[in-house]
């Protein structure tokens, strides 16, 4: 460990928040053609685009609501918008790393550092992901079994992404079943892969951290089984998932509506929407930036005209991740401000 000074603590801290701005004005400069927003407003229905921006509000709120159910299913906290500032990390971070890999640990480290035990930090988070990754997998996997011939027919371009995005979740959804119902199978399996992999050189050491994957599946199989057995707050979850998610796939609608265009219904442009969400899934870019956009060209291509198609993917990319990123990194940046004066307080108490 090292062994550093207050002042060098203090100015890694503020390091870090300064690298958090960055980081979102880089992104937001860089890929965001702001040129075109005069032209937009003079185009647009301003009442869709409000309305829009609304539903995305409503779905931060309902991140935030969930979170809370989780976090007062395991230990009660009087920390005011714990569950608020939680979400609006965990969406910070999964927008700006690939495969969404940095909300998970930062989400787990907030929450201890605002009061609540490693285990139940992790436990926490792990029943939310696992709560989300279920929902949407199986909601995403109903729409699209109702919409196979429009898929095949008409979207052939994106099937085989669409085939690999089904096939991560299903089998992420099948490795969290296998570990809560037989979680000594699944570290014989892991640890089986594990060896092949040392055998065949293409990780060293990895054989080294067998102990830590079984301790975090020993977590991860306590922690649902804890959650499954609070039924309310379990079936009050995945209601609220849902009605999430349905908002979040609605956002493609009220672009379609706000260009006063007619002719595909909200479940058309609902299931054109999971069909989107799920093709850019497997592609690790932070956000999916770049793919969300070809993405959205290919499979709305019939749905607007060749002239206005190019302010729709604009008007997307704003609501499905500027938005996002510009809201929920201010308020990351703020909570990382405030963890690092609850550290610093609880210091000077101790001493």
């Amino acid at each position: 460990m090292l062994n550093l000074t207050k002042s060098k603590k203090i100015y890694l801290q503020y390091s870090f928040l300064l690298l958090l701005i960055c980081i979102t004005v880089y992104l937001v400069s860089t890929t965001l053609d702001i040129t075109l927003i005069p032209t937009i407003i003079k185009l647009v229905d301003k009442k869709f685009i409000l309305i829009g921006l609304l539903l995305m509000i409503i779905y931060i709120l309902l991140e935030s609501i969930i979170i809370n159910i989780l976090i007062n299913a395991i230990q009660k906290t009087e920390v005011k918008y714990l569950s608020l500032k939680i979400a609006m990390m965990g969406f910070y971070y999964n927008l700006v790393t690939p495969f969404a890999s940095g909300s998970q640990p930062m989400q787990i480290y907030a929450l201890n550092k605002y009061g609540l035990d490693l285990s139940k930090s992790t436990a926490t988070v792990i029943n939310k992901t696992v709560l989300f990754q279920i929902v949407v997998t199986i909601y995403c996997a109903v729409i699209i079994f109702f919409n196979i011939e429009l898929l095949v027919n008409d979207l052939p371009s994106i099937l085989i992404l669409i085939s690999i995005g089904m096939i991560m979740n299903v089998v992420s959804l099948l490795g969290g079943i296998l570990i809560v119902l037989s979680p000594n199978t699944m570290k014989n399996i892991i640890k089986i892969g594990i060896n092949i992999l040392c055998k065949l050189k293409i990780f060293k050491s990895l054989d080294k951290k067998i102990y830590t994957i079984n301790k975090f599946i020993d977590e991860y199989s306590y922690s649902i089984k804890l959650f499954i057995k609070n039924k309310k707050a379990l079936c009050f979850s995945i209601i609220l998932t849902i009605i999430q998610l349905t908002i979040f796939f609605s956002i493609s609608y009220c672009i379609y509506k706000s260009f006063r265009l007619n002719g595909f219904n909200f479940f058309n442009m609902l299931t054109l929407q999971v069909f989107l969400y799920m093709s850019v899934s497997p592609i690790p870019t932070p956000g999916n930036v770049g793919a969300n956009e070809i993405a959205f060209f290919t499979i709305f291509a019939k749905v607007f005209p060749k002239d206005i198609i190019g302010y729709s993917v604009f008007l997307y990319s704003i609501f499905a991740y500027y938005f996002l990123v510009i809201i929920c990194g201010f308020f990351t940046i703020h909570t990382h401000y405030d963890m690092n004066k609850i550290v610093n307080k609880n210091k000077n108490y101790n001493i």
